[in-house]
């Protein structure tokens, strides 16, 4: 059993140890940790968008990577070495990609923020557009109501005036009391 186990890891163990890792030189335009978070948090960015849009994004010819390398006016080149010189250097990679991490979440964060801020805007003038809406029907109402009023009290007054009124009593006065 161990001859079989060795006879496999045998030959592993050659070819491991005959491949050789090279350190890659520090390319002579190398871009900054700053500008790399920056470059690849617009990459991010921009592949999620044009992950919905894909289509309607190549169809105007926009590309997201050429759009990023114009912005920061490097080329692809510059920023595949760059990239590959922070990725052997583990540290580095990391302390830029959790940078990178940290602005994607604080985005999200101020993008959730703005949506319960337009939300409760939305709702407020829903709210008063509903009340104006209650408040027209209701004086519509109340205009209705009114004009009801007036239709019967000047009903009324018609039928008022065409009774015979009654008539005022004189008083009599004391001299014609006395005078019998």
């Amino acid at each position: 059993m161990l001859k079989r186990i060795s006879i496999y890891l045998l030959p592993i163990f050659l070819m491991l140890s005959c491949y050789s890792i090279q350190k890659p030189e520090k390319p002579k335009h190398l871009i900054s940790k700053k500008e790399m978070v920056n470059i690849i948090l617009d990459l991010r960015l921009l592949a999620s968008a044009n992950g919905s849009n894909q289509k309607v994004l190549q169809d105007k010819g926009v590309y997201s990577e050429e759009y990023v390398f114009k912005k920061y006016k490097i080329d692809s080149l510059t920023f595949a070495l760059s990239n590959n010189y922070y990725a052997y250097y583990v540290e580095d990679y990391d302390e830029i990609y959790t940078k990178v991490k940290d602005s994607l979440e604080l985005l999200k964060k101020n993008l959730d923020a703005l949506v319960i801020q337009e939300e409760d805007e939305r709702r407020k003038t829903d709210s008063i557009n509903n009340i104006r809406k209650r408040d027209s029907l209701d004086l519509i109402k109340n205009k209705d109501s009114i004009r009801m009023f007036k239709k019967t009290d000047s009903l009324l007054n018609i039928k008022l005036k065409n009774k015979i009124e009654p008539k005022l009593i004189q008083p009599v006065s004391d001299k014609a009391v006395q005078s019998p």
